[in-house]
C-alpha cells in the first residue's frame, strides 16, 4: 500500500476517532508551556526532479523518525488563528530501496507551528535541518557525509487526551554541502505518519 493511501486511512480513521473526543479537546491544556512532546513516525519517499537535470536515478526509501520536542512558550494569537511553537530534535533513520540498497541516519533540528484554534485537527507547518551519514552511492550522492533539509505541513489529529495522530508531506534535500565533489544532491516528496504523545 502506497504511503499516500495509508494517510489517506490515517486521516479517515482519525476524524473517525475525533468525534468523541471534540468536546473534551484542550488546546490550551496540549500545547502549555513546559509540554514534553514524544513521538515516532515512519516515512516514504521518491525522488523529484525539481532541478530540471537531464537525467535522474529514481532514488525511493523508507525511514523512521523519532522526535522529542519541549514546549518553552505559552501558545499566542487568537480566535481561529491561535498557535503554539514546537522545537525539538528529531532522528533520521532512512532506508534506499531503489536504485540500490544503502542506509543513512542522522540528527536533524526541528521546528513545527501548531494551529490549535480548529478543535482535535491540529494544522501544522514545519521546517527541519541536519546531518547525517549516507551509504548511499549515486551521482546524486557520493560522499559518506551529508546534510538534509526537510519543509513541510500536515496535521495531528488528537484521538485521546494527550495523544495525537500525524499525517504529513515534506519535501526532503539531501546534498554533501560542497563538503566535497560532485555536490549534486537529490530531492524527494515525502509522506509520513506518526503518533505523538503530550506529557504536561
Amino acid at each position: 500500500m502506497r504511503v499516500t493511501t495509508w494517510a489517506a486511512v490515517m486521516i479517515a480513521m482519525g476524524c473517525w476517532a475525533t468525534a468523541g473526543v471534540a468536546d473534551a479537546f484542550d488546546g490550551e491544556q496540549e500545547f502549555a508551556k513546559g509540554t514534553t512532546i514524544v513521538g515516532v513516525a515512519i516515512n516514504g519517499g521518491v525522488q523529484t526532479n525539481i532541478q530540471g537535470e537531464p537525467e535522474t536515478s529514481g532514488i525511493t526509501f523508507i525511514g523512521l523518525q523519532p522526535r522529542l520536542s519541549y514546549l518553552p512558550f505559552e501558545p499566542f494569537g487568537a480566535s481561529w488563528y491561535r498557535a503554539a511553537l514546537e522545537p525539538g530534535l528529531e532522528g533520521w533513520f532512512q532506508y534506499y530501496v531503489h536504485p540500490q540498497h544503502a542506509g543513512a541516519a542522522g540528527l536533524k533540528a526541528a521546528l513545527r507551528l501548531h494551529a490549535i484554534g480548529f478543535g482535535p485537527i491540529v494544522p501544522y507547518v514545519e521546517g527541519l535541518g541536519g546531518a547525517g551519514g549516507t551509504g548511499l552511492d549515486l551521482r546524486e550522492s557520493r560522499s559518506t557525509f551529508t546534510f538534509i533539509l526537510e519543509a513541510g505541513t500536515g496535521a495531528s489529529i488528537f484521538v485521546a487526551p494527550g495523544v495525537a495522530v500525524n499525517v504529513g508531506y515534506r519535501l526532503q534535500h539531501v546534498s554533501n554541502g560542497n563538503t566535497s565533489r560532485p555536490n549534486r544532491g537529490y530531492n524527494a516528496h515525502t509522506g509520513l505518519v506518526g503518533v505523538s504523545f503530550f506529557f504536561h
